[in-house]
């Protein structure tokens, strides 16, 4: 199959789709980082599904799949007289839809991720205007432009022009053809149907890449089993990764980095460490000591080497992951890039606006040479902001009793059941 890579892709899409009277966004095609590609595989544009290939380790697309989706959208034709009411759902949408169960409730929407955007950019106008927690009630009110909290629609437009593939939906951007007339809002038949039959086709993909591709078992919505392999992406259940892929025991632990790179010693014969349902393509590693934590897969990975530090503490398994170092266990550390969270930590727990008994909320200003400095607020005097500063010396001492502590509580526990340190002489190669 002629295979091509998703700029090419994008260009061919837009050039035979010049003409077409839906808002298609064609650059949807470059998102080969999407969550919606370890979701099942395939990139959506109107009620198209394009399915993307590994190949030689980029991601590229059959240019014939792409001359036939872009002739497909282009031939549909929108009639902006024939017109069909779009009923938008109200901000309590989530509390009637409490009883509703998780894969319910996380079904595509387009309609709720209309009324999304709405709710977010007047929260955004409203928090913009810096007043009390206490007069911040009615930016949830709609008007009688039909947008809530006194947002324009100019400012609605502008402001979710500029955001990409943020305010896209199917690849196609709604904001364009929606309309305002006698108190309602407005889609052509045409494309409002299209994105119905959006919705159908996500659930379907969803539905089919849930599914074991060993056993045929049910899993979770949101990717859980989704491994990577050098061809794409494919569903495996944990019994089944695990009767294919080796638990990892920690038998590698204070093992040099290079000396494992030298002998070639594949991470792919393992489970994840971290999320323990997908098969490992790397070995993690410290960098500050050189040493081996453990099998890794490619989504954990990136979500260990750039998610945010204070996030990444909240996690068990993550610190667990990060004491994996026998260097850093010994010395009770963690990474440089972690210490301003663990400072942040501690002023969360202890600093207060003056008598306020409500915790604040902390945002790392930066780094300096005598320490970390902190922005904190309180949600109950949004105006009231503060600066804090944790010394260097004192963020080393508060690493130090939350490695304590988590070494305590068993996280990632006294090594009780695993192997010691081995050599790296006592490692076997496997090519």
């Amino acid at each position: 199959m002629p295979m091509i890579s998703p700029k090419l892709a994008c260009a061919i899409f837009t050039d035979e789709t010049r003409d077409a009277s839906l808002p298609l966004r064609p650059g949807v095609l470059l998102k080969t980082m999407s969550h919606h590609l370890r979701w099942h595989g395939h990139v959506v544009v109107g009620d198209v599904a394009l399915r993307l290939y590994k190949h030689k380790g980029p991601w590229r697309y059959d240019e014939r799949d792409v001359r036939r989706a872009a002739r497909d959208l282009a031939a549909v034709t929108v009639d902006h007289d024939d017109l069909v009411e779009v009923v938008l759902p109200r901000r309590r949408w989530h509390e009637e839809d409490s009883g509703q169960d998780e894969d319910a409730w996380n079904r595509a929407n387009w309609r709720r991720q209309i009324a999304g955007w709405m709710y977010h950019e007047a929260l955004s106008k409203e928090l913009a205007r810096d007043r009390p927690y206490t007069e911040r009630s009615e930016w949830e009110r709609i008007g009688e432009n039909g947008l809530p909290g006194g947002l324009t629609w100019e400012e609605l437009v502008t402001v979710r022009n500029g955001s990409g593939s943020s305010s896209t939906i199917a690849g196609t951007y709604p904001l364009e053809l929606l309309t305002r007339a006698e108190g309602r809002w407005w889609l052509p038949r045409a494309y409002a149907d299209l994105l119905d039959r959006w919705e159908v086709l996500e659930e379907k993909l969803l539905e089919r890449a849930r599914l074991c591709s060993r056993c045929g078992a049910r899993g979770p919505r949101w990717s859980g089993w989704r491994t990577p392999t050098k061809t794409g992406y494919v569903t495996m259940c944990p019994p089944c990764s695990g009767a294919e892929f080796t638990a990892y025991t920690g038998h590698l632990r204070g093992v040099p980095y290079g000396q494992m790179r030298a002998r070639k010693l594949r991470a792919d014969d393992y489970l994840c460490r971290l999320c323990q349902s997908s098969r490992a393509s790397v070995w993690d590693h410290c960098h500050g000591h050189d040493l081996v934590r453990g099998p890794v897969c490619a989504s954990c990975n990136t979500f260990e080497g750039k998610g945010i530090p204070d996030l990444l503490l909240r996690r068990e398994e993550v610190v667990a992951h990060l004491l994996e170092c026998s260097r850093c266990r010994e010395e009770r550390t963690l990474p440089p890039r972690f210490h301003a969270a663990v400072a942040g930590f501690h002023l969360e727990a202890e600093a207060r606006h003056a008598s306020c008994p409500v915790q604040p909320r902390v945002r790392h200003r930066g780094t300096a040479t005598s320490g970390h400095v902190f922005d904190l607020y309180c949600d109950r005097h949004w105006t009231k902001t503060w600066i804090e500063e944790v010394s260097t010396a004192e963020a080393h001492e508060l690493v130090r009793a939350f490695v304590d502590q988590a070494l305590a509580a068993g996280q990632p526990g006294d090594g009780a059941g695993l192997p010691g340190p081995r050599a790296a002489s006592d490692t076997h190669t496997r090519t």
